[in-house]
């Protein structure tokens, strides 16, 4: 992979969304023609007013390149192309993206996995339920805190010690994580 593409990647994932901007351009200046450098750089340049949208937009990019890389540029380039033509058509192909993302990673969603808490009456019999089977997807960060705070809880500090981690090294700078980090080891030694 170009090293231009990995630096504008990295910047990407750490929201750092103008170096990724930076970095996609230097790939094309490189390679004109490479696609996914050109990609990259229109959701770089996106997620700058809409965040969540392009951060949808790459992640689903980034999952089905890996099964089909020729059919997901020309689906995420009608997508965006699609952009100029109004956001109400983008809401709507952003759904159906997050759908089949979530298809595709065999997951669940929070919100309908709140809804496996309350039928099942608590957190600790639906996690179970589905921790080996199926993956809980997060979007939003208030989320994913409410859901680091019913793994500690209910004493799952080794699965929610793990979520931190993983938050850290894509958020490096939240001190929320941090904090959390220290709190959590802190409860484990005791």
């Amino acid at each position: 992979m170009n090293k231009f593409k990995e630096a504008a990647k990295n910047s990407f994932f750490k929201r750092e969304y103008k170096s990724a901007l930076l970095h996609f351009a230097l790939a094309l200046k490189e390679s004109p023609e490479d696609k996914e450098a050109k990609i990259g750089a229109v959701l770089s340049d996106m997620a700058l007013e809409k965040e969540e949208e392009a951060v949808a937009l790459f992640e689903y990019y980034e999952a089905t390149r890996q099964q089909d890389a020729e059919n997901a540029d020309e689906i995420v380039e009608n997508i965006i192309e699609s952009v100029d033509h109004g956001s109400e058509n983008l809401y709507s192909l952003i759904e159906n993206i997050e759908e089949s993302l979530i298809a595709f990673e065999d997951g669940i969603e929070y919100r309908d996995f709140k809804r496996v808490v309350e039928d099942r009456g608590n957190f600790k019999d639906a996690l179970e339920d589905l921790m080996f089977s199926t993956k809980i997807i997060i979007h939003k960060k208030e989320d994913f805190v409410d859901f680091l705070n019913q793994l500690i809880e209910y004493d799952y500090l080794d699965i929610a010690l793990n979520y931190l981690e993983n938050a850290l090294m894509l958020y490096p700078d939240d001190h929320f994580f941090e904090e959390t980090l220290h709190h959590l080891d802190r409860k484990k030694r005791s």
